[in-house]
Order: C-alpha cells, then structure tokens, then sequence
C-alpha cells in the first residue's frame, strides 16, 4: 500500500514563543506543552504501511531567531544504543539517530536536513535532487546550529532539544508554510520510522513525502550576515630520495561567507589550504579506464548541488579535482569565489570561479568559471542551462588556450519519486578542434518497492573538452606510445531488479534477481562492447545480505592495452570475458561487521582471480577500527608465464575523545604501486566552526621499506562572526 494520499494531509504547526528555549534535552519549559505534536511514526524498514513499534514524539517551536525542535524518542528494546562514532557527520544509516528535513521552498528538489544522535553527534547535509537516492545527500555542509540530549538512564527512551538558527536556512520570509519530515532510526530494534511514510526502497529523504509546517507568526527578513574563517599552516616536508635538509612549509589564508539574503550566499578563498583533507582509500587499479575518486575539500563540497549535478555519472563537464592541489599537475589555488542559492521560489543560481598558480618555473596561470542557471517547474523537476569554460593565461594576458561546454538539462521527478529521469544536450568548443563536439543523454528509470527498470543512452563525440571534464570511457591510454586518444561512443543501458518479499519469515526479508545490459558503439554506430551482468541477491532483515554474479563481457580494444605491472599489452581486438562473483556483507548493526568477496573470470588471455574483505570492529562509540585486504592474481596470459600477484592491505583506526576531539590514522600497503602510507590525523574541535589540526603522513617502498617521504602539518582556524 502506498501511502501517498495520506501524506499530503500532515500538518503542523510552529507557535511563537517570545523568549528563547534554554536547551538541555529534556522538553521540561511550559512552553513544549503548548507545542503541536505529531501523530504517530510510520515504518519504513523491516516493512513499511505500517505504524512504527518505537514510539517518537515531536513538537515545534519558533522565536524571531531560531527554529526550536524537541523530539522524545522511546526505544522498545533494551540494550545499548547502536552509535558508531562520536564524530560529527556521521553514516545517518548505520547509527540510532533522529532527523529533521526542511525543504523551505517547496520545490521537492533541494532541502537541508539536520540530525542527531543520542550522544548528541550532529549530522547535517544538503539534500538535492528531489532526495530520493543516496548520493543526492551532501554532508560536506556545515552550518552553526545548537542540540541538547538527554538519556533515560535505563537506555529506554532519549529526548533532544535542537535550535536552528534562521540565518543558516535558505528561505523567502513571505513564505507563510514549509515543507518537512522528520525520520528516526532506532536500530536496536533494526527499525527505521518516518512522520510521513515513505515506501520501501526510497531514502526517508524523499522530498515528494513531506508534510507541511505553518507558522503562527511571519517570520522576519533576516538581513546581510558576514563569518570570515583565517587560517594558517605551518609543517615540514622531508624527500628522503634528496640530500637535503627538510623543507619548511608556512601557509596563511582565509574563507568568508556572505550571506546575500536569506537564500543566496557568496563564498570567497583566498590562498585555500587542504592538509587537513583525509587521504584517498588507495585500491588496485586493474581497469582500462581512469577510476573515480570523490572530491574531498571544503572549497568544492559545501553547496556544490548546483555544479556536481551537471552531466552525470559518466559525462562530467565539471570534476572538481581537475582544479588545483587533486589535479594530474598539482598547483596551489590563489582564489576562488561562488555564489549560489536561490532568487526565488522558481529560480536557482549558481556561479563559480578558482585561480591557479603557475607552475613551478612557468608563467601559465589557468582560470576555472562555472555557471549555473535552474528554473524548477512542476513538482519535483527542473530545468537548467550551464556554462564552464577553462581559460588560460600567460603573465595574466588570455592566451588562445581555453576549452568551453555550454548546454541544457532537464531533470524530472514525477508519481512521488517514483518516475524520474534526465535528458541533456551539451556544446563543447576548444582551440583544439576546428568545431563543436556534441554530447546527449536520455535516461528514465521507473521505481516500486517491488521493482525498477531503468533504460539510458549516451553519447559523447570526439573533441568533447571542457579541461575539467571526467569523461573515463572517452580517453584511451595508449602506454605503449605514451599518448591517449578520444573516441567518441554510444553506451545504450537497460537494468532492473525484482524483489520477492519474505514478510513473516524471520530472518528472510527478499530474494532479488537483477541484471545489467550495456552496448557500446562508436559514433559510426560500429561495435565497440557490450557487458552483461546477471545476480541475486538474498537480503535479510538483520541488514545482512548475499550477493552472486555472472558477467559476460567483450570489449574491443582501439588501442594496446597494457595493465599496470604487466609486462606485455594486449592487442587491439576483441576479447570475450567471462567470470562468477560471490560477497557477504553482515551490515554494520553489530559491533563486529564483516564484507566478503570471492570472484573468479576468464580476462583478455588469461584469468583473474579476485578475493577481498573488510572488517570492522566498533568497541564502543569512541574507537573503531577497520582493516581491509584485497588480493589479485593474473595469470595465464600469452607471452607472460609467470603469475602476477598484487596485494593491498588497509586499516583505519579511529578514536573520538568527546564531540570535539579525535584522531584518525591510516595505513594502506599497496605492492602495484609500490608504497606504504600512514596518515595520522588529529582533530580539535575548540569552539564551534573553529578547528585544530594536526597532520602526519609518510610514505614507504613496499619492498625494502626503505622511506620516500615524510610530512608534518599543523592548521588552525578561527570562525569569526561580523
């Protein structure tokens, strides 16, 4: 039973209290009595169309300044509760939580969502997208917001006070209602609940299920509001490889936030440093094209909806880290700017423009700009037209060096999330090709808690540039000759899944049979792979789950293929591979987790055998850790005898102090690439927004364990409220 008929009938009410909620977690002050209440949870895991078993109350309130939201929490079952960490941010889906999501302008496309766990762990993201699938949450987002827990001794209820300021909300103060949810994971019971259902299969994101909050004042147009964020970083760097005395590093910088209106912020950065950035997870890399690897600094992440949405997942125009210090050539960004939010209820905009240095010994500077412009129509979707454009200069003089994309999107989100899609058209010119290149894609998927079934195409041609592009299937590397190569393709897609659902078996929750066709052809429609995949999956209620595998590959190589620690390439032709894959993955409810894979296939000439595994193991709140081993053996292959073996081990090891305090360390062994890291990072929180780091890495060969390089960091950064 859907139950979306019901949910356009929620309500409730913020009253206007004249003097500020004093926080402590427990909802005591008279004026929580006064406060709506919400109608009973509604289940959305083990099953959904059902009212929740934990019982979760919550009330709203507002002042002239803040949002003030109380929510009591009772637990059915005793024990503990499931909290994985004390750092802010946390995973929301594997720990005991409650959450709020505002969607302020009623566009059931972009939202802001706030959590918190029963230690009182904030967690808050930017939710775009309509929110209907994981990756349309960004928790790179922080903003100055207050919560107050308090727990029921025996560990069978907790309750929490949260004050949201009105000046980190983006909204139009003429605006008489709001659009909000609120859900609740209490994970003890292996239950997740929400105030307006939202069915099976969809995140409790989803901004097509939410009710409606009223104000019984108008809330006040907040005026122009500035925080600037100086930092500075001092450390040493040591290449062992040289003779020569470490090298000192002193960096000074600063970030500002402009707060334009309610709903439109100017962000500037001036000299950005991105020491403190966590590590990339290293992996084997035994794929013809380039992997992907998220983007991880500050600058880029906060209120990026508006730019990382542009193509999709495999057509890229604008991929962060091509930009400065995560780029193939790092340089040192000097600026950057952005502005971005909403003009009004229809209309989003959003502008970004980064500064590079020259190169060590060059006079080339390199300009990146980014622009946006969204109109959201009907419910949930939206059209919008971009630009970017990479401009290159020589002593600040524009040179003929640049390389432009321009073109159209339209994302639709229609029957509550259950229909969406996209469909884009895209123009690129450069001074590298005498005229535009063309990309487009079509994409529709059609989604049940039973079933989805998705079809796509793409296309991409030759002399699609933009110099901030992350096109992987575009680029062929050529080892051999030392160059890469375009070639422009059609991908044509079609997937699907059927879940058959185990209701009163205990510990079955769905067997699932799901597949995966891909057809590739160049742009004269001529063969270029296909790739099928066929599984099942057994999912069962305590989050555990199996997972077996067919795929049935044939590439057709344009280029040599050389595989990075192979000493012989592949030749250009077509190879049918073959192989099973079998995983385990135990969820991460219990304080032991474990992932498992096993796979086997037939690759190129000869075979690949594939095991890996990570485990993790969560003592208490405060310390965690996790290990992960990888293990790659090739062999058989014409002209090579000899079976190549590649091993990768991982752990992260982390403890929290409190809420503000941590430390953080990695170790990553990888023999493909010859290197040993450890990373250790330590982080103070000491006032709010206002950080301490403290950054060691070092890097080792693999073999002798001889050095290579070593670094110590140390940042501090101070929030300051004009």
């Amino acid at each position: 039973m859907w139950l979306s008929g019901y949910t356009q009938d929620l309500n409730l009410r913020a009253h206007f209290v004249p003097q500020a909620i004093q926080l402590d977690g427990q909802l005591l002050e008279p004026q929580w009595e006064t406060a709506d209440k919400t109608t009973p949870f509604w289940m959305t895991f083990p099953q959904d169309s059902i009212q929740a078993q934990s019982h979760t109350e919550v009330r709203i309130l507002h002042d002239e300044y803040f949002l003030y939201i109380g929510a009591t929490c009772i637990d059915q079952a005793p024990g503990d509760f499931v909290v994985q960490s004390l750092k802010r941010d946390f995973d929301f889906s594997v720990n005991d939580a409650f959450a709020i999501y505002l969607d302020a302008f009623k566009d059931g496309n972009n939202a802001l969502g706030f959590a918190v766990s029963p230690y009182g762990v904030q967690w808050d993201a930017i939710i775009s997208d309509g929110g209907h699938k994981q990756k349309s949450i960004n928790t790179n987002w922080d903003g100055m917001w207050y919560a107050e827990v308090w727990q029921d001794p025996t560990k069978q209820s907790w309750s929490v006070e949260i004050a949201i300021p009105f000046n980190i909300l983006r909204y139009d103060h003429q605006q008489k209602d709001w659009k909000i949810n609120f859900a609740r994971n209490d994970l003890k019971s292996n239950e997740v609940s929400t105030w307006v259902p939202v069915a099976r299969g969809f995140e409790t994101t989803t901004l097509s299920s939410m009710g409606t909050l009223s104000w019984e004042k108008p809330l006040k147009k907040p005026g122009l509001s500035t925080i600037i964020n100086p930092y500075v970083a001092v450390g040493a760097v040591k290449t062992t490889s040289e003779n020569k005395p470490a090298t000192a590093l002193f960096n000074t910088g600063m970030d500002a936030k402009i707060a334009l209106n309610s709903s439109l912020n100017l962000d500037l950065t001036l000299k950005p440093d991105f020491s403190q950035v966590e590590v990339d997870r290293q992996v084997i890399d035994l794929q013809r094209f380039e992997l992907f690897f998220p983007e991880k600094r500050p600058f880029f992440l906060e209120n990026s909806d508006l730019f990382e949405k542009i193509g999709n997942s495999r057509i890229r125009p604008f991929f962060s880290r091509r930009i400065g210090s995560a780029g193939e050539d790092p340089v040192n960004i000097l600026y950057g700017a952005r502005l971005s939010g909403n003009i009004d209820n229809k209309w989003r905009i959003g502008l970004m423009n980064v500064q590079t240095e020259s190169p060590l010994g060059e006079t080339t500077h390199k300009n990146y700009t980014v622009a946006t412009v969204q109109r959201n129509i009907l419910q949930g979707s939206s059209l919008t037209a971009f630009m970017t454009n990479r401009q290159g200069f020589n002593k600040w003089q524009p040179q003929g060096d640049y390389q432009r994309v321009g073109g159209l999107e339209f994302d639709y989100r229609v029957l509550s999330s259950r229909l969406t899609g996209k469909a884009f058209f895209h123009f690129a010119v450069s001074d590298a090709t005498t005229q535009a290149a063309k990309a487009f894609t079509f994409k529709t998927r059609y989604k049940e808690k039973n079933y989805s079934i998705f079809l796509g195409m793409d296309s991409v041609e030759e002399g699609y540039y933009s110099g901030m592009d992350y096109i992987p299937r575009l680029y062929h590397e050529d080892k051999v000759r030392d160059t890469t190569i375009q070639i422009g393709y059609i991908d044509i897609r079609n997937s699907g899944y059927y879940r058959f659902f185990f209701k009163q078996h205990d510990k079955l929750d769905f067997i699932s049979p799901n597949y995966q066709l891909d057809l590739f052809f160049d742009q004269a429609f001529q063969f270029l792979e296909y790739r099928l995949e066929l599984g099942v999956m057994l999912h069962f209620k305590n989050s555990a789950n199996f997972n077996l595998q067919y795929s049935n590959t044939a590439p057709r190589l344009q280029v040599p293929l050389l595989l990075r620690g192979l000493q012989m390439p592949f030749d250009v032709g077509v190879y049918h591979n073959q192989g099973y894959l079998l995983s385990y993955d135990s969820g991460q409810r219990k304080r032991f987790s474990t992932f498992v894979s096993i796979g086997y296939r037939k690759e190129y000439t000869g075979h690949h055998f594939d095991f890996r595994s990570d485990f993790a193991y969560r003592l208490n709140r405060h310390f965690n850790v996790g290990l992960n081993f990888s293990k790659q053996d090739l062999g058989g292959f014409d002209n090579q005898e000899e079976i190549i073996h590649f091993t990768l081990v991982g752990s992260k090891i982390e403890y929290s102090f409190n809420r503000n305090i941590s430390i953080t360390s990695f170790f990553q062994y990888n023999t493909q690439t010859d290197n040993f890291n450890v990373n250790a990072r330590f982080n103070w929180r000491y006032q709010p927004m206002s950080d301490f780091h403290l950054v060691y890495t070092e890097n080792y060969f693999t073999g002798s364990f001889a050095p290579k390089n070593r670094a110590l960091v140390m940042k501090l950064n101070y929030w300051i409220p004009l």
